[in-house]
C-alpha cells in the first residue's frame, strides 16, 4: 500500500473517530419479535424494480435483513450470504471468495450480477466480483435481496443465474454515532465508526470509516498460508427531501487495500512451477447520485448516475479501470389493473492494462459502451387472483452487438395466504475483455519426447469471435404462510444453457521470445458447450415460541454441461446445501444464536491438477449477545467450532489450496 493512500485512509478514520453528537442511534429492530405475517409483507424492489410485498413477488427471492446479519455474527457480506438458499458461498483463501447461484461457481462467477444500491460491482474486465474489496460497514446495510434465477429482463446482461442487491439504510435511519470493534484470532481487528446528522430540516447525512485486518489461513499440511489482508474504507451518504415530490441521494466511498495471496505460478525451468505468496495492492472508489420525482400517487420517475474507478496491481495483471453509468426509470399506472415500468440506460467502461510475466491484453487500452432499454407490463388478469408480468430488455454492446432478454411471469392467489407462481425467461452472459483479448500463461509441462525435449507452456487465449452464453429458464414457485407462526417458500427450476464458453486445445507452436525456448499449447476460448442444470430450493421460517425463531434453507442442484462431442465441461453431480439457524431470546437483554450448515461434496476443475474433489463439510457457529444498556451491545462468536479445518474451494487456475480454520472473536457496538 503506498504511503499516500495509507495516509488518506488513516486521516479519514481519525477525523470520523473524533466526530460526536448528542443524537443517539436507535437500537436495531429485533425481527424475532415480528410476526410471520409482517415478514411476508416486507417490501422488495429487485424483482420488479418497483416496491411490492415479498409474498406477492413472482420470483425466487430471499431477503437477508439487517437483524439477520447482526444475529448471525457475520463479519462480511460474503458470510451473510450463506443464509440464503441456493447461494453457493465458498471461501478460497483468507481474502478470495467464490460465490454463485445455481451452479457455475468460481473465483469469477460470471453468471451472477451483484449490485450495491443499484450500482453494479460486476467486473467488466474479467467478469465476476472482487469480493475482497467489498468490505461494507455492516450496520449500514438495511437488507440484502437475493434473486435466484434470471433477472435479465430488468437488470440486463450477466444477471443469468441470479441477482444480489445490497441495499443500505437511508441517512435518516442512521442518526447519531456508532462505534464498532471486532477482535479475534482470525478476525484480528475490524474497527468502524459512523456518525449521522442533519443539514437543515430536510436533509440528513452520515459519514463512516472502517479498517479491517484479517489473519491468514492454513495449508492442508497445517502450515500458515501467510495470506493476511488489510483494507481501509470510508464513505458518506446524503439524503435530501428537496420538495414534497423530489428526493435526492448522494453517496460515495473510497477504499485502499493490500492482500497477500498464494499462487502456483508456471515456470519454464525445473521444477516448472513456483508457489509464490504475492502482494496485491488495490484502491478505488465510487460516487453515486440518484434523483426521484413523484408525479402523482401512481407515477414516479428516477434518474441515477454513478462513477467508479479501480487501480489494481496483481501478479497476473496491472489495470486501471473506470466506468460511468446513467440509468433512467419511469413507472406509472395505466389503468387500475395495469402498471408499466420502462427505462433507458447507458454505460461507458474504460480500462488500461500493463503486461506482466504471466498475462497480456491486446489492445492494452480500450473504451466500450453499452446502450439499453427495458419495459415491463404488470397486469391483473383477474383482480386479486391472477397477475401477469411480461418484460423485455434490449441492449447493444461493443462485443456481441444487439441482445434481447424477455421474461413472462404469472402469479396466482388461490388464498390470501398462499401464492403460486411460474416463469419462463431468457438471459445472456456477454464475454468480458479478458475472454476476448487476453492471454494468460497457466501451467508448464516438463520436457518429453513428445515435445522434442522442450518444456510446454499451457496458455489460454481469448477469442474475438466469442458470442454470448444463453439461458432459457423455467421456474415454478410456491410461497405461503401455512400457519400463524410458520411460512414456507419453495422453488423448482430447470435451466437450459447454450453457447457455453469453454477451452479448446489448439496446435502447439514454438516460442522463443522468453528463455528458454519452449512450445506453447494454446487453449482457445470458444462457445462449445450446452446442457442443463435443475434443482429445487426451500426456505422455511417457524416460531415455536414468541422468543424462539428457527429458519431452514435447503437447496439441491444437478448440473450437466458438455461439448458437442460429449466431453463434460460442468458435471458436478447432485449437490446439497442445508442451513439451520436458531435465534433465541433468553431474556430481554440476552440472545443465543446457533447456526449449523452442511455443504455436500463437490468437484472443481483446475488447469494444473484436472478435476479436484472436495469433501463435504459441516460447520456450527455460536453467538452469545448481551445488551447491558440500550446503547451498548456485546457479543462473543465462535465460527466453525466443531467441524475442524476444511477446504471449501480451489481456484480454477494457478490453484493453491487453503483450508478454513476455527475462529473466535468478540464484538462491541456502542451507539452515542
Amino acid at each position: 500500500m503506498s504511503s499516500r493512500r495509507s495516509l488518506r485512509i488513516t486521516a479519514m478514520l481519525a477525523v470520523l473517530s473524533l466526530t460526536a453528537g448528542p443524537t443517539r442511534s436507535a437500537a436495531p429492530a429485533d425481527l424475532t419479535q415480528f410476526s410471520i405475517e409482517d415478514l411476508m409483507q416486507v417490501k422488495v424492489v429487485s424483482a420488479a424494480k418497483v416496491e411490492q410485498p415479498l409474498l406477492d413477488t413472482a420470483a425466487a427471492i430471499f431477503v437477508i435483513t439487517a437483524d439477520d446479519i447482526r444475529r448471525s455474527g457475520a463479519t462480511s457480506v460474503m458470510d451473510a450470504l450463506r443464509l440464503a438458499p441456493g447461494v453457493e458461498v465458498a471461501r478460497i483463501d483468507s481474502s478470495r471468495w467464490a460465490i454463485s447461484i445455481r451452479g457455475f461457481n468460481g473465483r469469477f462467477a460470471n453468471k451472477l450480477l451483484v449490485l450495491i444500491d443499484g450500482r453494479t460491482i460486476y467486473n467488466a474486465q474479467f467478469s465476476g466480483v472482487y469480493w475482497e474489496v467489498q468490505d461494507l460497514f455492516l450496520p449500514d446495510i438495511e437488507r440484502i435481496e437475493v434473486i435466484r434465477g434470471p433477472g435479465g429482463s430488468l437488470w440486463g446482461a450477466n444477471a443469468v443465474n441470479g441477482v444480489i442487491n445490497i441495499l443500505t439504510k437511508n441517512a435518516q435511519d442512521t442518526q447519531g454515532g456508532l462505534a464498532t470493534l471486532t477482535v479475534g484470532d482470525e478476525e484480528r481487528v475490524i474497527a468502524g465508526v459512523r456518525y449521522g446528522g442533519k443539514l437543515g430540516d430536510n436533509a440528513q447525512y452520515r459519514v463512516y470509516g472502517q479498517f479491517t485486518e484479517r489473519d491468514g489461513l492454513i495449508t492442508p499440511e497445517g502450515r500458515d498460508a501467510g495470506d493476511d489482508w488489510r483494507i481501509g474504507k470510508g464513505g458518506f451518504r446524503l439524503d435530501w427531501t428537496a420538495s414534497a415530490q423530489d428526493t435526492i441521494t448522494v453517496q460515495g466511498d473510497l477504499y485502499d487495500a493490500n492482500f497477500d495471496q498464494n499462487y502456483t505460478l508456471p515456470a519454464l525451468v525445473p521444477p516448472y512451477s513456483e508457489q509464490r505468496l504475492a502482494p496485491i495492492d488495490t484502491s478505488g472508489g465510487s460516487l453515486q447520485v440518484r434523483w426521484e420525482h413523484q408525479y402523482s400517487a401512481t407515477s414516479r420517475m428516477s434518474l441515477q448516475a454513478y462513477y467508479q474507478s479501480e487501480d489494481r496491481n496483481d501478479p497476473l495483471y496491472l489495470v486501471d479501470a473506470e466506468s460511468f453509468d446513467l440509468d433512467f426509470q419511469h413507472n406509472f399506472t395505466l389503468t387500475e389493473r395495469q402498471e408499466i415500468v420502462w427505462g433507458l440506460g447507458y454505460r461507458r467502461n474504460r480500462d488500461e492494462f500493463t503486461d506482466t510475466e504471466f498475462t497480456e491484453v491486446r489492445p492494452q487500452q480500450e473504451t466500450n459502451q453499452l446502450f439499453s432499454a427495458f419495459v415491463q407490463d404488470q397486469v391483473d388478469l383477474i383482480p386479486e387472483r391472477l397477475r401477469m408480468t411480461a418484460g423485455l430488455k434490449v441492449e447493444h454492446n461493443d462485443f456481441t452487438g444487439w441482445e434481447w432478454q424477455p421474461s413472462l411471469r404469472m402469479l396466482w392467489t388461490p388464498h390470501q395466504d398462499h401464492r403460486l407462481w411460474a416463469a419462463v425467461s431468457r438471459a445472456i452472459q456477454t464475454p468480458s475483455r479478458g475472454f476476448l483479448d487476453a492471454r494468460a500463461n497457466l501451467a508448464v509441462f516438463p520436457p518429453s519426447l513428445l515435445t522434442g525435449n522442450l518444456p510446454m507452456l499451457v496458455a489460454v487465449f481469448g477469442t474475438g469471435s466469442l458470442q454470448s452464453e444463453e439461458l432459457i429458464a423455467y421456474e415454478i414457485g410456491y410461497r405461503a404462510q401455512v400457519a400463524e407462526q410458520f411460512s414456507v417458500d419453495a422453488t423448482i427450476f430447470y435451466n437450459d444453457y447454450d453457447q457455453v464458453i469453454g477451452a479448446v486445445p489448439g496446435t502447439p507452436f514454438p516460442e522463443v521470445r522468453v528463455f528458454p525456448p519452449h512450445l506453447v499449447l494454446p487453449l482457445e476460448l470458444q462457445n462449445i458447450g450446452s446442457g442443463y442444470n435443475t434443482g429445487f430450493e426451500v426456505a422455511a421460517d417457524w416460531r415455536p415460541t414468541q422468543d424462539w425463531r428457527l429458519r431452514l434453507a435447503y437447496s439441491h442442484l444437478y448440473s450437466d454441461i458438455e461439448t458437442q462431442s460429449g466431453e463434460q465441461i460442468y458435471d458436478f453431480g447432485h449437490q446439497n446445501q442445508i442451513s439451520l439457524f436458531s435465534s433465541w431470546n433468553l431474556r430481554d437483554d440476552l440472545e443465543l444464536d446457533i447456526w449449523w450448515r452442511y455443504v455436500d461434496k463437490a468437484s472443481t476443475p483446475t488447469i494444473s491438477t484436472g478435476r479436484l474433489e472436495l469433501d463435504s463439510y459441516s460447520t456450527v457457529d455460536l453467538r452469545l449477545g448481551w445488551r447491558p444498556r440500550k446503547d451498548l451491545e456485546l457479543s462473543l462468536v465462535g465460527a466453525n467450532l466443531f467441524g475442524g479445518n476444511h477446504l471449501e474451494f480451489v481456484q480454477e487456475a494457478l490453484a493453491f489450496p487453503v483450508e478454513i480454520e476455527r475462529s473466535i472473536y468478540g464484538q462491541v457496538k456502542w451507539s452515542f
